[in-house]
């Protein structure tokens, strides 16, 4: 052991004396080790960036979820009053649809005034042939149980709610609430974020003429967006982000550009079929806005480490 420090010290008695291979050596050891350092900081602070985005992502999800949760929880409440009406209960039990459709049409002109334009409810007889309804509300007359989620109707796509009405466990009709899923977008800007549906292109069939001709544009690959309906900034984005930043957007959950962080989660309906993608996020601008908060630490980090570098640099001078 002795031996061998005194050979290091007579290396270094050497080396000293040769001063440009002394200074060289110093200059790549250093070098090295600043390189080295770096790369440690900044895989640290990337995986540390990353873990965040990866959370934001989680947290995006769930706040949907709640959001259609609670939609479920508002239509209800609705259910409640119209069990809390006798006069429709009974009109119901009579068969008078007439009288139902009146009382109705009434709850449609509260909501209107109310400022809700795009949530409705409709009345359907149990005592009609199920096979003129739709699956959906066929469903619920023979199993007397409710059905609850997305669906894509003839005039739009709505959260919805087909509700069984029954009395002493005798089926007397089928309500059905719905709301628009644009109605998201209002709820997330409360929070400064940003929602935008994208719809599956093989699920346009079964809209009508009336509802997709001119209003539909394509975003990605089959994905289509009723362009009135969001901003196109957040979606203009996502189409010059090609295809390689949606591959990346659909690999890692989550994408960060110039100007947005942008998650997504993919929509089933009532059946379980996949109809299209909920693309949620927020801008990166805006000192307030949390990406934005983990991208200048990104940025202070690689700015101290380039400012240790040139000190030590600088010192070794």
């Amino acid at each position: 052991m002795f031996s061998f420090i005194k050979m290091l010290q007579n290396f270094l008695r050497n080396l000293k004396k040769n001063k440009g291979l002394w200074f060289t050596t110093l200059s790549v050891i250093s070098i090295l080790g600043i390189s080295f350092s770096m790369y440690i900081l900044m895989t640290m602070t990337q995986n540390v960036s990353k873990g965040v985005y990866v959370t934001m992502s989680e947290t995006y999800e769930t706040s949907l979820k709640n959001r259609i949760n609670k939609k479920e929880q508002n239509f209800k409440k609705l259910v409640a009053s119209i069990y809390a009406n006798n006069n429709i209960l009974t009109a119901m039990e009579q068969n008078n649809i007439n009288a139902v459709e009146s009382i109705v049409n009434t709850y449609n002109e509260n909501f209107l005034k109310a400022g809700f334009n795009e949530l409705s409810m409709k009345f359907y007889p149990s005592s009609n042939q199920i096979n003129q309804y739709r699956n959906s509300i066929n469903s619920v007359i023979t199993n007397k149980t409710k059905v609850f989620g997305i669906e894509v109707l003839n005039d739009g796509i709505f959260v919805i709610l087909v509700e069984p009405i029954l009395k002493d466990d005798n089926l007397i009709g089928v309500i059905e609430i719905k709301e628009s899923i644009h109605t998201l977008k209002a709820e997330f800007e409360k929070d400064n974020s940003i929602f935008v549906f994208l719809l599956d292109e093989k699920m346009m069939g079964k809209l009508s003429l009336k509802a997709k001709t001119g209003k539909y544009r394509d975003v990605i690959n089959e994905y289509k967006v009723e362009e009135k309906k969001y901003d196109g900034n957040f979606f203009g984005k996502l189409i010059s982000n090609g295809k390689e930043g949606f591959k990346e957007l659909e690999d890692k959950g989550y994408l960060v550009d110039d100007t947005y962080y942008k998650t997504y989660k993919k929509i089933s309906d009532i059946n379980g079929a996949t109809i299209g993608l909920a693309i949620l996020g927020e801008q990166v601008e805006g000192s307030g806005a949390f990406v934005n908060i983990v991208d200048k630490m990104t940025k202070t980090v690689t700015t101290v480490a380039l400012g240790l570098v040139i000190s030590i640099l600088l010192f070794m001078f």
